[in-house]
């Protein structure tokens, strides 16, 4: 009894899993937030899809070309988990800091910074820069901090229930993107940048989460001194890289590794978009039908650790994963089976991989160089997280060239006049669309294509024969942004109705003449049917401006509302989920727009290449089920000895 330390209890043990799995959950949700918001940011900040690739791949940079996950696997073989994880956890949440302030309205109005990203590389937009340098100080924190936080769960589980351990902490992070594919649509709804800044938070958070783990590696530390007794064989050499880097072994499930993981990881930052294109589906359906891959991988991942901690067959499991992966990319790229079927599929595939990979690691080296041992895992990792996003949007923009069209003046004089445009549907690059169903976005810029946007538009459309299409502007189209400024309040009589969408019978608002002076209207009463007032109420409204005179809906809304004492309250028109307007209303004719329409792209090539590293993945799991044969490290045998 008296060599017992912290780690010897249940509660302790899992108690760190929790704590350190929490760190996971936020840095998985912030590192795929941004995956549902691809077409918002191409909308928004005019991101083509080659520098989405682009901003993405900057996670990665830090890793691969400075070889951080490396050099921080080393720090924390050295210098110890305290250090190392606080630091590094605080560069990812000032990483996240910097992204959201890069898409912020305040930074791109001017803001600390704007001036000086725009004063260098002028063909690459002051967000994109700004966005890239936080994305990347994000990155740079967040592989170390992974490779920190893999330590912790080997140095209280090694002997014990190591790959249920791993698997759950993988299983928790996975949730943080499942999550992440949730809610993101969700908080974007209303102002697009929610979804980041929410992120932002929970980073901050981890970072507490983070402190109060030390205290608690501190206590350990200082019983594994007094009861184990110091073994210079313990300690970091620079002579054990030499170990690593010559060890088949541990080249093949490296290997294994990157190419699984650069079919995995970038293929979710494209999940949302190519469900919305291939399938025509609404962003927080793809994205839902995206978070399958993750909750499959939370139920499946600790089950198969707990198969290798007490079956073994880890070999195995990476070999039969590496099959299904190879299965489910070419079911995106060459049939149109449901999605469910291939995300599910890839879930059970990413379930299988890394339940079986990250504890084998510890067999085949020691607890001494597990640190560096990760950290060189990642950073080749990250080589493939920072090529095949870049790769992907390449090729996006290369097969689908006819994607997205800008309006001449003349085409948008004329939709102004008669409400019809015109035009061809092309999949892929090459092939035009005939006799085919699909959406089109109408987007209408201030200023520029880049500009912010008064107005979006999703119109179901068919082609003929020969490929034509039409949009009728106004009629049958689903609005999804319309400026309220720009609603041409002079020539009409306009009226304003509440409805609380909490109660039933609705309420309705006496007072409605809008003032169009002052949109920020405050009205004296809200009244029940029965006339009773309401007073220091929270509700649900949707709020309409109609023509008073033939009664025509111009523009409706969402809005949280509250009521005084008095029974006030204060509206702002504009700043609500907008639900209907009419184009006929809006005056899009004075001033500089620039419009655009944008057709489905076609995601064919890019599944392509995603299969092809699934085969490559294949070969390399192959070779190292061959090596186990012979190498003695016995990853086909259990990983629980006590």
């Amino acid at each position: 009894m008296a060599n017992r330390t912290l780690r010897d209890s249940v509660f302790m043990r899992w108690l760190v899993l929790i704590l350190t799995s929490a760190v996971m959950f936020f840095n998985y949700y912030f590192y795929d937030a941004l995956s549902p918001l691809k077409d918002l940011m191409q909308e928004n900040l005019g991101f083509s899809s080659s520098e989405y690739g682009t901003f993405m791949s900057a996670y990665s940079v830090p890793n691969v070309f400075l070889l951080m996950a490396v050099l921080g696997g080393i720090i924390l073989d050295k210098i110890g988990i305290r250090i190392t994880g606080f630091v590094f956890i605080l560069f990812m949440a000032i990483g996240t800091t910097i992204t959201a302030y890069g898409a912020s309205e305040t930074y791109l109005s001017g803001g600390f910074g704007y001036g000086f990203m725009n004063s260098f590389w002028p063909s690459v937009s002051p967000a994109l820069k700004m966005m890239y340098l936080g994305f990347f100080l994000f990155g740079l924190g967040a592989e170390t901090s992974i490779v920190v936080l893999s330590k912790v769960i080997v140095k209280w589980f090694k002997g014990k229930e190591i790959a249920l351990a791993l698997g759950l902490n993988l299983a928790i992070g996975r949730l943080g993107t499942a999550l992440a594919l949730n809610l993101s649509p969700t908080l974007a709804e209303v102002q697009w940048t929610n979804a980041i800044w929410f992120g932002v938070m929970l980073l901050w958070i981890g970072l507490l989460t983070f402190i109060i783990y030390i205290f608690m590696d501190i206590k350990i530390d200082r019983q594994i001194r007094e009861t184990i007794p110091h073994d210079p064989e313990d300690e970091f050499r620079w002579r054990d890289l030499k170990l690593l880097v010559t060890n088949p072994t541990f080249i093949y499930i490296t290997l294994l590794c990157v190419t699984f993981y650069s079919a995995v990881f970038p293929f979710v930052k494209y999940a949302p978009d190519l469900l919305m294109n291939k399938y025509d589906l609404e962003r927080q359906i793809s994205a839902n039908i995206s978070s399958i891959l993750m909750y499959g991988t939370i139920v499946l991942t600790p089950l198969f650790g707990w198969i290798a901690d007490y079956k073994g067959k880890s070999a195995t499991l990476m070999y039969l994963g590496s099959v299904l992966l190879i299965v489910a990319h070419l079911m995106f790229a060459k049939t149109m089976i449901p999605p469910y079927v291939p995300i599910f599929i890839l879930g059970v595939a990413f379930a299988l991989v890394p339940a079986a990979m990250w504890p084998a690691v510890t067999k085949i080296v020691g607890e001494n160089k597990i640190g560096t041992a990760y950290g060189a895992m990642f950073s080749v990792q990250n080589l493939g997280l920072w090529a095949l996003p870049i790769l992907i949007g390449m090729v996006l923009d290369s097969s689908n060239p006819n994607y997205q069209t800008a309006l001449t003046n003349a085409q948008y004089a004329s939709l102004q006049e008669n409400g019809l445009y015109h035009g061809t549907y092309h999949r892929g690059k090459d092939e035009v669309g005939k006799n085919a169903e699909f959406k089109v976005k109408y987007i209408v810029h201030q200023d520029s294509c880049t500009g912010d946007i008064v107005w979006k538009a999703i119109h179901e459309v068919r082609s003929d024969a020969n490929g034509n299409y039409r949009i009728h502007v106004g009629e049958g189209d689903v609005i999804s942004n319309a400026e309220f400024e720009k609603i041409d309040v002079e020539q009409y009589n306009l009226g304003i109705r509440i409805k609380d969408l909490d109660k039933k019978p609705e309420v309705t608002v006496v007072k409605e003449t809008l003032n169009i002076s002052n949109p920020q209207q405050t009205y004296s009463g809200v009244y029940r049917s029965s006339g009773e007032l309401l007073t220091n109420e929270r509700f649900e409204a949707l709020i309409t401006v109609y023509h008073r005179e033939n009664n025509d809906v111009v523009y409706s809304e969402k809005q949280n509302l509250r009521t005084d004492d008095q029974g006030k309250m204060k509206i702002e028109i504009g700043q609500g989920a907008v639900q209907e307007a009419s184009y006929k209303y809006f005056n899009l004719r004075d001033g500089n727009y620039c419009a655009e329409v944008l057709t489905p792209l076609d995601y064919t090539n890019p599944m392509l290449m995603l299969s092809l590293l699934g085969v490559l993945g294949l070969f390399f799991a192959f070779l190292l089920k061959r090596e186990d044969k012979t190498s003695g490290y016995g990853l086909e045998q259990p990983n629980k000895t006590q």
